[in-house]
């Protein structure tokens, strides 16, 4: 899919045009929201997310465009940071500073560390379920988190006796894992020179709303995977977002991060693309109480649409 390089006068901070859709291809998309980057409005929530950078010297008047595709309805932002300024973003802007503030102020991750590592074993627990199939009697799961931020589902991983990996772009974020002993690395091409090899399930939470090209991505790691492997997908909800009113849903729609806002539909819809068969979530539970097991329970006969997914490598 070609694109057109559109730059910001003067800051090296690039951006590019996707003139096609980046889940099916189709050239037709009508604008939701646009804007500029200079925008009172704008500047004040971006200057929310503390960046390590002077974020309104870098990125000027720039403008920025959200669109829906008038073939499949996914909402997309036509211009985005080139790849080399995705690298400023995520390996200049963006550290272990910058993202604890963040999470502090805007995300129960700090607040509620329990609720959020109950969950990361319960999708462990669920993968591990789904790959029976693919794994010999008794041999260990193999993991990849792609996009694995602090290492939090490694660690979780590892107390679970999972053999995994991470793939992460941020230095400083990886340097947190490693330090908690978790094996991580820059990307794709790094994983096949450590030995590579396929993976029984992948991991990708919180990361295909970035990218500039996810079905490319999604292709990518379906080749790592082994026949009948398993995907964990996970993004933000956006259901019914245009224009932002509040900081919430700017966050949901953040033109400099988050390029794609998928629904249940167009997230399940672009991951068949790839490759993939939808599959049914498991029941997982890690609660010692009568209505939390019952509500587990009620899970195998009601799932609402979420954009938390299970695939199968078709």
């Amino acid at each position: 899919m070609s694109k057109e390089l559109v730059s910001v006068s003067g800051s090296g901070f690039d951006f590019t045009e996707r003139v096609f859709c980046p889940s099916c291809g189709s050239r037709s998309a009508h604008s939701l929201w646009s804007g500029r980057f200079s925008d009172p409005q704008v500047a004040a929530h971006l200057a929310e997310f503390h960046y390590s950078a002077d974020v309104r010297a870098e990125l000027g008047d720039q403008a920025f465009d959200l669109v829906a595709c008038a073939a499949c309805g996914l909402a997309y932002h036509r211009l985005i940071p080139a790849e080399s300024a995705l690298a400023q973003l995520y390996g200049r802007w963006i550290d272990a500073a910058q993202v604890a503030r963040f999470e502090t102020a805007h995300t129960l991750k700090r607040a509620d560390p329990h609720f959020q590592g109950v969950q990361r074993l319960k999708t462990l627990m669920r993968l591990r379920h789904l790959t029976q199939g693919q794994r010999e009697a008794d041999a260990p799961l193999r993991l990849m988190d792609f996009g694995c931020g602090d290492g939090e589902m490694l660690a979780a991983a590892q107390v679970l006796g999972i053999e995994a990996i991470g793939i992460d772009i941020s230095a400083t974020r990886a340097d947190a894992a490693r330090g908690a002993g978790a094996v991580v690395l820059p990307d794709l091409s790094a994983f096949e020179a450590h030995g590579g090899g396929k993976v029984h399930a992948v991991v990708l939470s919180q990361v295909l709303e970035h990218v500039s090209e996810p079905l490319g991505l999604l292709r990518a790691l379906a080749r790592h995977l082994v026949p009948g492997g398993v995907l964990f997908v996970a993004v933000p909800d956006c259901s019914g977002l245009s224009v932002p009113r509040d900081f919430a849903a700017f966050h949901q729609l953040q033109p400099l991060e988050h390029l794609n806002a998928f629904t249940p539909r167009t997230l399940r819809e672009t991951v068949m693309r790839a490759g993939f068969t939808p599959l049914r979530r498991p029941m997982a539970s890690l609660d010692t109480q009568p209505f939390g097991v019952l509500r587990a329970l009620a899970s195998l006969i009601y799932q609402p649409a979420t954009t938390d997914q299970f695939f199968r490598l078709a």
